[in-house]
């Protein structure tokens, strides 16, 4: 017999995983069993367009075969998942599964943080309206520190939990390119709140650890353990001292391309608000925004 289990408890089999669009499993382990423990020779079958699978490692000896992996949430709806048999000759035989649930979360927030993901789920630009959900590759932490129980670690740990709000227009200090490299340093030490271009050179972003666009957040409800300063901005590096660095969607959507769009639109909402909620207390916070 062979199963599913929750890595943190290998007797407790899945047979049902429900998840919000955007949230991620707790590392999930598919372990053979004889004689059905040959694990690499093993396929996962799911619906790709309803969630996002990762592997993180496994093992192959003869003594412990297993394999560990994540799901994460994209579109709503029901499926189910499978390890699959790929014989040398004959059918495949399925050899462990478990029904799949993905539901949209009930939050009025616009915006969702969940470690890896930053889903924009309200609001958005008309363009991008029925483009399916759009989850947005993010960052948040310095490398050693990107978990979410070390979101009280000031210039370290990930972007506290709570809610965040803001504004939509364009800074008129920084609306342009041109604009922000005539400021320079100053560009970067603006505190005013709305989307502000950052200053680009012949090489790229003149401030690379900020990339080339952000907007401010405000904190409205949670515990900001003493910190703040904290930005949405579009930097590649992979870290940050706890701001949400944000890259771009399965389908290459960037997410501040969406946003200009947007804060040009009318009608349009002043304040957009932003929840950061950590699918588990553990979840690693480095999405793939490292290039």
């Amino acid at each position: 017999m062979t199963y599913f289990c929750f890595q943190r408890s290998q007797n407790d089999r899945v047979s049902r995983v429900s998840l919000n669009v955007g949230e991620e499993t707790q590392p999930m382990m598919w372990k053979g069993e004889k004689p059905d423990d040959n694990v690499h020779a093993v396929l996962f079958h799911h619906d790709p367009g309803r969630v996002f699978l990762e592997e993180t490692r496994a093992s192959y000896s003869p003594q412990s075969s297993y394999r560990v992996f994540a799901l994460t949430g994209r579109t709503p709806g029901s499926g189910r998942f499978e390890a699959v048999e790929v014989p040398r000759t004959g059918a495949l035989r399925t050899l462990g599964q478990f029904d799949l649930d993905v539901r949209d979360a009930d939050d009025e927030a616009d915006l969702v943080y969940t470690g890896k993901f930053l889903y924009w789920r309200r609001s958005m630009p008309a363009a991008l309206r029925g483009a399916g959900p759009l989850l947005y590759a993010a960052t948040s932490g310095l490398v050693g520190h990107q978990i979410g129980t070390m979101q009280n670690s000031k210039d370290h740990g990930p972007l506290p939990e709570g809610l965040y709000s803001f504004l939509t227009h364009i800074d008129p200090r920084q609306g342009s390119i041109e604009a922000a490299n005539q400021r320079g340093d100053k560009a970067v030490a603006n505190p005013e709140e709305g989307l502000q271009f950052l200053p680009v050179g012949g090489n790229g972003p003149v401030f690379p650890d900020w990339g080339t666009f952000r907007v401010r957040l405000t904190p409205i409800k949670g515990n900001m353990f003493g910190r703040g300063g904290f930005y949405l901005h579009n930097s590649h590096k992979g870290y940050s001292h706890g701001c949400i660095e944000v890259g771009v969607n399965a389908d290459g959507l960037d997410f501040f391309s969406g946003l200009l769009a947007y804060a040009g639109s009318q009608p349009r909402k002043p304040k957009l608000v932003l929840r950061v909620r950590y699918s588990y207390p553990e979840t690693f916070t480095l999405g793939k925004t490292l290039r």
